[in-house]
């Protein structure tokens, strides 16, 4: 019997990679911004976050597609909620859903 593979990543169509970096540069500016506001270094931040700095930096720099569970740790390590990292992304324009 051969083995089937749910989460193999799939690669993702050149409209939404340009959309992911976009949100990820966003992110990033943000998240340097915020650093820097909180006299922080880079060094500083990941060791509050428990992530490594070579990570953080990697998603200052726009480079890292992150999870919401390090954003959370992100953000606590500013003194933070996630909400106030992730409030000034760019908002999706989706397809409007038209009622018969």
């Amino acid at each position: 019997m051969s083995r089937v593979l749910v989460n193999k990543p799939q690669p993702l169509e050149a409209r939404f990679a340009k959309e992911r970096d976009l949100v990820q540069l966003s992110f990033g500016k943000r998240l340097r911004a915020l650093r820097t506001e909180h006299k922080l270094t880079l060094e500083m931040l990941a060791e509050r976050a428990d992530l490594h700095e070579n990570y953080v930096g990697a998603v200052e720099r726009g480079e890292r597609n992150l999870s919401l569970y390090n954003v959370w740790r992100l953000a606590a390590g500013l003194g933070l909620t996630a909400n106030d990292l992730v409030q000034d992304l760019p908002r999706r324009k989706c397809k409007s859903n038209k009622s018969a």
